[in-house]
């Protein structure tokens, strides 16, 4: 099974507000594919499986605010009373210390994403959190390969396309826009990058 990585389509499956999650996108739409490293002052991008953790990450502690009583219709919102929250949340889950430096690490670039860096002080590492576990597994750039925060992170499969397909009569833009993504990314998780008449003989998929 071909499972395609794509950060539309983790928002598109949130539960968060249509007009939450609209907004959202857009204010991740050109940030989410880089990050800075701030060893070396320089931009790396971030791979798609990477982004949509990040985007999970995120979604999460949103959907823990509104049900924590802070319904906020913009994700530009976001206060120091916010990530407080989210702090004394984590603490009281009882979360490994590396998944809550791994949320934090999310956070803090979500904070620079906004232009809030004033709020960075909340998001430091306590002492305890500072050193990941022997057992992480980081990339060069020092981003996680594993998120321990228990988090699904949604893929797009050939069942999940071929619903949609079929729901909108084989038609791919209209399919491709129901789940919130591009038609390559739908055309990518239905043929695993192979010619469609090889990956599924006889299929017809409108444009």
């Amino acid at each position: 099974m071909q499972a395609v990585y794509d950060y539309r389509y983790v928002i598109t499956c949130s539960s968060l507000p249509v007009v939450f999650k609209r907004e959202f996108r857009k204010l991740v739409r050109n940030k989410i594919d880089s990050s800075l490293d701030a060893r070396t002052g320089r931009r790396y991008a971030v791979p798609a499986e990477a982004q949509c953790r990040r985007i999970a990450v995120l979604l999460e502690g949103f959907r823990v605010l509104r049900a924590g009583g802070f319904a906020s219709e913009s994700p530009w919102n976001l206060r120091a009373k916010h990530l407080r929250y989210l702090r004394a949340h984590w603490s009281t889950e009882g979360l490994p210390e590396n998944a809550v430096a791994d949320k934090l690490r999310h956070w803090r670039e979500f904070v620079v994403w906004i232009n809030k860096r004033a709020l960075l002080p909340i998001l430091s590492l306590f002492p305890r959190e500072a050193a990941p576990r022997s057992g992480d597994t980081r990339t060069r750039s020092g981003e996680l390969l594993h998120d321990n925060s228990l988090i699904t992170i949604p893929v797009l499969t050939e069942a999940i396309v071929m619903a949609a397909l079929t729901e909108h009569r084989g038609n791919l833009r209209k399919a491709a826009r129901a789940l919130g993504t591009t038609t390559a990314a739908v055309c990518h998780a239905l043929t695993g990058g192979r010619a469609r008449d090889e990956a599924i003989p006889g299929l017809t998929i409108l444009n």
